[in-house]
């Protein structure tokens, strides 16, 4: 299993779509700054599945900084008879940063919330996790 982490900026509106048997599914694009001050910021695609997909649309919105935790995915896609790779991350969790709220896996696609202020939780320098 492959894993990923990343810290970045939230570049869309996440977009809330479901699949033939109902599944929610939620995509945004995730910019992050590139090597070289020259070049332009790097973005990739972050999807979410089910449950968590409507948490994302919930609570992420464009400027939000955010953590993403996942599964790095290289999709081919074919554009004007050539084909591209393009990367795309399978979001497990995503921390987003100077929130108090805490969504977690449970397993089987389930989530929990926690405030992370109740019980000693991060201070608000910290990111606080919001898996998806």
């Amino acid at each position: 299993m492959n894993s990923i982490v990343l810290m970045g900026e939230v570049a869309s509106e996440p977009e809330l779509r479901y699949t033939p048997d109902n599944l929610a599914v939620t995509s945004l694009v995730l910019r992050f700054p590139s090597l070289r001050p020259e070049e332009p910021p790097y973005q990739v695609r972050v999807a979410s599945f089910g449950e968590l997909a409507q948490r994302v649309v919930d609570t992420c919105r464009v400027g939000d900084q955010i953590t993403v935790e996942g599964q790095l995915h290289m999709n081919v896609v074919e554009r004007d008879g050539r084909k591209e790779k393009l990367a795309e991350i399978t979001a497990r969790r995503v921390h987003q940063l100077g929130s108090a709220r805490v969504l977690s896996l449970t397993g089987m696609g389930e989530s929990a919330t926690v405030d992370s202020s109740e019980g000693g939780g991060a201070s608000p320098a910290e990111p606080d996790d919001i898996p998806f």
